[in-house]
């Protein structure tokens, strides 16, 4: 249930349409040109070794493709589950795999470069395609905010400061979250977008297929059948869509998150509540 409304509470934010205003976003509201220097918009396809991972598989597995991870954090969950999940930031694109009892329950890239170990903490509530409002309210209010236009795409920065940390911007398009980072410049690659190279087929092991980072929209839905909850939505100018699926009749449930017909990131959310709202009835 936490997992279902972890997604929900995401989803809701990444749907929202209120607008800026002066009165969230500050006092300061500067104007400012089209004076850097940025990468066009552009989408690049890379082939990368999670594309070979799926749910289920055993630490020794993952480490026997991915070797060793950059980051190791072990917990215990609310329900008592031993947890771990492994950062690989050396990778061409971050991602970041999370074990529930030893087997793999979630992946995820880090597409918009957002988990930056040269960021404070504090930002790290700040996820990519949150509102601005929601981004306010949970950083609090920015010390400045500008405006920019590149390509002819607005941007809206918002500037936080806290004592004895670095100052920091967020960047907006169409008052969702695109990017961060230290200090006041905007980063040259605010439009480029690094995703896995697409597969058509899914991945399989000896019990059951399943889906994998790179594999298509189309596949994932000939694998699942319908999505029980489905979110469409625009992120950075790319078709972008969240949605779950139940894995088999009376099976577990899986999110996945979709950039451009590409699988992103998936996770195991196990059952949802026996209640027709949520199973799709």
């Amino acid at each position: 249930m936490n997992n279902y409304l972890t997604l929900v509470s995401a989803a809701a934010l990444v749907v929202a349409t209120a607008g800026l205003s002066a009165a969230v976003i500050g006092q300061t509201n500067i104007e400012t040109g089209a004076d850097a220097v940025l990468l066009r918009p552009t989408v690049d396809f890379v082939v990368i070794r999670e594309s070979q991972l799926h749910l289920g598989m055993t630490v020794a597995e993952v480490t026997s493709i991915m070797g060793d991870a950059t980051n190791t954090v072990n917990y215990v969950n609310h329900a008592g589950v031993p947890m771990q999940t492994l950062e690989f930031s050396t990778e061409p694109i971050r991602s970041t795999i999370t074990l529930a009892n030893g087997k793999l329950s979630g992946l995820a890239l880090d597409v918009f470069k957002v988990k930056r170990d040269d960021l404070p903490a504090f930002t790290c509530p700040a996820w990519p395609g949150l509102h601005s409002s929601a981004v306010v309210g949970l950083l609090g209010n920015p010390s400045e905010t500008r405006h920019h236009t590149y390509f002819g795409i607005k941007v809206d920065q918002l500037i936080f400061m806290r004592p004895g940390e670095p100052e920091i911007s967020t960047f907006f398009v169409e008052n969702h979250l695109v990017a961060k980072g230290l200090g006041q410049g905007v980063p040259i690659d605010i439009f480029r977008i690094v995703l896995p190279s697409p597969s058509d087929t899914a991945a399989e092991d000896s019990d059951e297929r399943s889906i994998g980072i790179g594999s298509t929209a189309s596949s994932v839905k000939a694998l699942y059948g319908a999505a029980t909850l489905d979110v469409e939505y625009r992120f950075n100018g790319q078709p972008a869509e969240r949605a779950i699926y139940e894995t088999r009749p009376g099976g577990s449930f899986v999110s996945v998150t979709f950039l451009d017909g590409v699988v992103t990131e998936f996770a195991d959310i196990g059952r949802l509540p026996d209640d027709p709202i949520f199973q799709g009835r």
